[in-house]
């Protein structure tokens, strides 16, 4: 488990609040006024039938039928965001009743109860509008909705705030949770503090991180000469305001993004684990700090895999015990971090059977969907004579040598994870660096091309992600971050035109993925713009080759 544990600076009422409210502040969360405590006794819709709870003591009790509050409830302001407490997955997100609109998170975290371990929910109701989908994979600090005080007509029926019900099931019977309890059973070495808004007064390795890129000296400590030194930039800038507060844009300007690790101790990073022969390095905790610097971060149970920015002995990747260094969590890219994603579908319990459904929804699309083949201006530098469907077929079945049983595997499962075929993974591979046998080629490096801007099989453009999976041009992170954009695309070209069928969604996410998503306007025109005028046709037609074959 790697997310920060959600505790506030005081511990949730379990008793009745009234105006005016308290404020509880976190470092994820910021400021937030709890108005209603969990199990709150009064004023409250009327529950028909026995609820169990259990308390921050760990007791259970089994509550009659009445007016009382489930969860707790707590606002940020009409608006705001509804920041996701815990990763997860969503397993439900639709329109329910009093609650307004309502999205369930299945989390990665389990509920540890009396020696045993149980799946947990975390539900927020009474918003505006939904940022996240039934399926979709969600990280601790994402937007994942818009606050109100949405019931069964309005946005305004109730005053403006979030209803959190965490719950989880044991022994077929639902059980509400005061999510206090969820915080307590998190290891501290799998902490990651998350950059947040940094303010004099401040303290932590994120206040040293942003001295270290501020070139002053790195105590931790948010003090007189860190705010010069954060206005003095401010005003360097330009277009940043100049606050003295290291908030998105400031931090983000100045390279706090992605994953600082700080030693806590002298330790070793290796290449691999229970390998006596893996290739290491020694590490040193300095003072001043010098962090590592990851491009991104993976949970191994004691340790943390993760990709260095810069090559470390012809090496990205490396494995660390999380005991030996503490994690600060930047601010993404912008544009992989996209919070305009919308809903997807009814609401549903997410299961493998969803997923497989949701799979198949996609499958269907692909093998129904339209398509022309590629343009002559695609066809001949292959050596073609003739542009349509056949010179896509012949393309993609050269390219499919590049293709072995591993590779497969890598492909499925990325594309299982974020419900994209596996053929249509492949043929975007194909387009992009005939799967990989150019990369390296007319200039570029080993595994880049579009001289040395563009990495991997699925050719992501270092000009705007921070890229992964660098280490392997075929590496499942490389391929997970490609099908996480595309995935994205699709899921806005579903908000921009719910009246089109899925496969011309599916068409449009092709294009997207080689031009943008504001090029996708007309389902005649879509190809217009994109490289040879023909790259959604052309995928479409080489993944259509693959049906059957993968």
């Amino acid at each position: 488990m790697s997310d920060l544990p959600i505790l506030f600076d005081k511990p949730i009422p379990e008793s009745q609040v009234s105006a005016p409210y308290q404020r509880y502040t976190h470092p994820l969360l910021g400021t937030v006024f709890i108005t209603s405590g969990f199990m709150e006794p009064a004023g409250h819709g009327y529950k028909r039938s026995p609820r169990k709870a259990i308390y921050a003591d760990g007791s259970i009790q089994s509550i009659a039928p009445g007016h009382y509050n489930i969860g707790i409830d707590y606002s940020r302001g009409f608006g705001a965001t509804v920041i996701c407490h815990y990763s997860g997955v969503v397993a439900h997100a639709g329109f329910e009743s009093g609650y307004g609109h309502r999205i369930h998170i299945r989390l990665d975290l389990p509920f540890i109860y009396q020696g045993r371990s149980h799946v947990c929910y975390q539900a927020y109701g009474h918003c505006l509008k939904l940022l996240r989908g039934v399926g979709q994979r969600v990280s601790q600090g994402d937007a994942i909705a818009i606050e109100a005080g949405h019931g069964s007509s309005g946005p305004n029926d109730y005053p403006s705030h979030v209803d959190l019900d965490t719950y989880c099931v044991i022994d077929d019977e639902t059980y509400h949770i005061n999510p206090d309890l969820l915080a307590t059973s998190v290891n501290p070495d799998d902490m990651i503090l998350p950059v947040t808004l940094l303010r004099k007064g401040s303290r932590g390795d994120a206040v040293r991180w942003l001295q270290i890129q501020l070139g002053i000296d790195a105590d931790g400590v948010f003090g007189d000469d860190t705010l010069r030194a954060v206005l003095d930039y401010q005003r360097q800038q330009g277009d940043l305001e100049v606050d003295g507060l290291a908030g998105e844009l400031t931090a983000t300007r100045l390279g706090l993004v992605e994953y600082a690790l700080f030693p806590k101790q002298a330790g070793t990073a290796f290449s691999a684990l229970s390998d006596p022969d893996a290739v290491n390095f020694e590490f040193t905790h300095t003072d001043p700090p010098t962090p590592l610097l990851a491009n991104w971060l993976q949970d191994h149970g004691d340790h943390w895999k993760f990709e260095l920015k810069q090559k470390r002995q012809e090496r990205h990747n490396w494995y660390v015990l999380k005991k030996h260094v503490s994690v600060v969590r930047g601010y993404s890219s912008p544009i992989e971090d996209r919070d305009d994603v919308i809903t997807l579908g009814d609401l549903a319990q997410i299961s493998s059977q969803v997923v497989a459904a949701t799979q198949g929804r996609w499958n269907l699309a692909l093998e129904v969907c339209p398509t022309s083949g590629c343009s002559m201006a695609t066809a001949s530098p292959e050596g073609l004579t003739e542009a349509g469907v056949a010179a896509s077929h012949e393309i993609m079945r050269r390219d499919l040598l590049q293709l072995n049983d591993q590779r497969r595997e890598n492909l499925r499962r990325a594309g299982s994870r974020f419900q994209v075929p596996v053929e249509v993974i492949l043929a975007i591979a194909s387009r992009e660096s005939h799967l990989g046998a150019v990369l390296g080629a007319f200039g570029s490096d080993p595994g880049w091309g579009d001289n040395n801007q563009a990495w991997g099989i699925m050719q992501v453009d270092r000009r705007y992600h921070s890229l992964r999976g660098l280490d392997d041009p075929f590496s499942q992170a490389h391929i997970e971050q490609a099908l996480a954009i595309f995935a994205s695309y699709r899921d806005a070209i579903i908000n921009s035109h719910p009246d089109w069928a899925d496969e011309y969604v599916l068409k449009g996410a092709c294009v997207a993925y080689n031009s943008g998503v504001n090029n996708v306007q007309t389902i005649a025109g879509m190809n217009q713009g994109t490289t040879h005028n023909d790259y959604g046709d052309d995928v479409i037609a080489r993944a259509q080759f693959c049906c059957g074959m993968v």
